[in-house]
């Protein structure tokens, strides 16, 4: 295994593998970004080239390219190794996948379910009428195939008896959400027949989405009532909630879009599936939708991976234009640049996309910042000329500018309402502390700090101690002469710390190399205290310009440096101890030992003046 993990390390470069989820920036002869694991508006993350790993000065968390995945995707390490190994072009001699757990189960059912569905659309029931519906919605062949649409068939269990012939149980099945299971008076079936005969097909003559994640992994489907089909019924049903699918956190096509995002600086958010679809045809292919739910704050964190600006495309109908507003609100409270892409005519992207694609790229380069739509909505709406028409205008705008996070575009658009509605800007401010003051939804709620989590206060000398074992992982010449050093007092002190005990005692069996301490403790908490220590004296985070690289010109003056506040720290704390024993001493009347203890008070005080 170890040897798989390592070649795997070789073969991938940590900087590509995160830099497919992350916008990575150069800082000298690293990389930084904001964290992907909280919300932050400061680069605090930081990403190693030449060690090959990373770490958030922020949250505290960091790893190598298998931390990462496990961390982005909530893998284990084995599914991490499995899909880190497919990347890579290894072949895992013990991976077994019938023995994954229930989630890579899940996976695998839904890839079969996905291929079904598309066999049935191509070659089966559906390459009729249901590929002559997709045909004159403006798709073609390539990117149908691109999207993997498929077809679910009229019958109850078509695909039931599909996956039950590839030797799958029906509790696997079941778990997928691609069984409903009837209401019964059998809860416990004594059978296998019974358990069989209580569920049915979810999906029956529908168009089939497959939804997947950012990785491309199928993880849960969304199905369109087929033309002609049962009208009475829901004209979208998705996969439930399962444990390989979270609608709050799936975007519809992130996959294929991500890099596009990233080149382009900004996400195109739809409605609609076959929005996504027909934009993508139409070369807008940083385009995503939301799947089966609101835009979640879990969704735009995702889409601030690769950017943090978004052109909000929604159906002109009340139910757009209301989830038009929602959505925005949501983006000012995350920090993104929000504009609205407005096509004046035409129902939705797909639509515009089949009639004129050369004018919804233009649509989209010709997108208004959002506040500028809300100006437009709300001066239409009322009378701007009277009194009662102010106050409402006035209301709605600044509600959606109380969202915003950036304070000069907080005053930008103040400064705008004052003069449109030709009122005193101190009018304007005071309504706006009178919105934020009273119950405005909080979107975010979540706050920055800086730091890393918190955990038990550390003592000056632990303080120390953290930056003496720092400074020797990052450097292998101060790592050497730490062993040397001649002070039992220092080097015992240490040794207290389980992570100095070890670099200590096996810095030469490690050839006094980082790497190879942290892979031989990889995913324990030697590793991440390593991973922290280290990432601590190269680098120094500041709240304006993010994270620094130090420059340990001379690491071993900086290391002397701290022994010595060690060694003045360790007299302190003899001192202490001293002063202690001689007023038990004195309350004991022991005069000798109170004697002796005050020569040795005033030879540590002697020795703490010299240094």
């Amino acid at each position: 295994m170890n040897s798989a993990v390592e070649e795997i390390k070789s073969r991938i470069n940590i900087v590509d593998l995160i830099g497919e989820y992350v916008r990575l920036s150069k800082a000298g002869a690293n990389w930084r970004a904001r964290c992907p694991f909280h919300n932050e508006k400061t680069p605090s993350f930081m990403v190693s080239e030449e060690k090959q790993i990373w770490h958030c000065f922020g949250c505290g968390k960091g790893g190598d390219v298998f931390g990462f995945l496990m961390e982005q995707e909530g893998l284990e390490f084995k599914e991490a190794l499995k899909i880190l190994a497919d990347k890579a072009g290894i072949q895992l001699q013990r991976y077994d996948g019938k023995a994954a757990d229930d989630k890579n189960k899940i996976m695998e059912i839904l890839e079969l379910a996905t291929k079904f569905y598309e066999k049935q659309l191509w070659d089966g029931a559906g390459k009729g009428k249901i590929m002559e519906y997709l045909r004159q919605r403006g798709l073609k062949n390539e990117t149908i195939k691109d999207f993997r649409l498929g077809y679910a068939p009229a019958g109850w269990r078509n695909l039931l008896n599909f996956l039950l012939g590839k030797e799958y149980e029906i509790e696997e099945i079941a778990k997928t959400g691609l069984l409903v299971q009837k209401e019964t008076n059998n809860p416990q079936p004594t059978t296998h027949n019974q358990a069989v005969s209580n569920y049915y097909d979810r999906f029956r003559d529908r168009i089939i989405f497959p939804v997947a994640d950012v990785m491309g992994k199928v993880v849960g489907f969304s199905a369109r009532v087929a033309p002609g089909g049962d009208e009475s019924q829901a004209k979208y049903v998705n996969t439930p909630e399962t444990v390989a699918y979270h609608k709050s956190k799936i975007l519809y096509g992130i996959d294929k879009a991500k890099q596009e995002i990233k080149s382009r600086d900004f996400t195109v958010l739809v409605e609609g599936n076959l929005d996504v679809i027909a934009s993508h045809q139409a070369g807008i292919k940083n385009t995503v939708a939301v799947s089966g739910t609101a835009l979640t704050s879990d969704q735009l964190e995702i889409l601030k991976r690769y950017s943090d600006s978004v052109k909000m495309f929604f159906d002109a109908d009340p139910a757009g234009e209301g989830a038009a507003k929602k959505s925005i609100l949501l983006a000012f409270e995350k920090g993104f640049n929000a504009e609205v892409v407005d096509i004046g005519e035409g129902k939705d992207a797909a639509e515009l996309a089949a009639k004129d694609p050369a004018k919804l790229i233009a649509s989209v380069e010709k997108a208004i910042p959002a506040m500028e739509y809300f100006f437009n909505k709300s001066f239409a709406k009322y009378d701007s000329r009277k009194a009662e028409g102010k106050k409402k205008i006035a209301g709605e705008i600044l509600n959606a500018v109380s969202f915003m996070e950036n304070e000069v575009e907080k005053s930008h658009w103040i400064k705008n309402l004052a003069g449109k509605l030709e009122v005193a800007e101190k009018s304007i401010l005071d309504t706006l502390k009178k919105i934020k003051s009273g119950a405005r939804e909080n979107y975010a709620g979540e706050k920055e700090v800086p730091g890393g989590e918190s955990g038990p206060a550390l003592s000056r000398s632990e303080m120390i101690r953290d930056k003496i074992t720092g400074l020797m992982l990052a450097d292998r010449l101060v790592w050497k002469k730490v062993l040397e050093y001649n002070s039992d007092d220092i080097i015992n002190f240490l040794k207290n710390d389980e992570l100095f005990r070890i670099i200590f005692e096996k810095g030469r069996e490690l050839d006094f190399e980082f790497g190879k301490l942290t892979e031989e403790y990889r995913n324990s908490e030697i590793d991440k205290k390593a991973q922290r220590l280290f990432f601590e004296a190269k680098y120094q985070f500041d709240a304006r310009e993010g994270v620094k690289e130090n420059e340990l010109r001379d690491g071993w003056l900086l290391a002397e440096h701290y022994i010595k506040e060690l060694e003045k720290e360790i007299c302190r704390g003899k001192l202490k101890m001293i002063e202690r024993d001689i007023k038990k001493a004195e309350e004991e009347g022991d005069k000798n030992a109170a004697v002796y203890l005050m020569r040795e008070f005033s030879k540590i005080t002697k020795d703490l003046e010299n240094n």
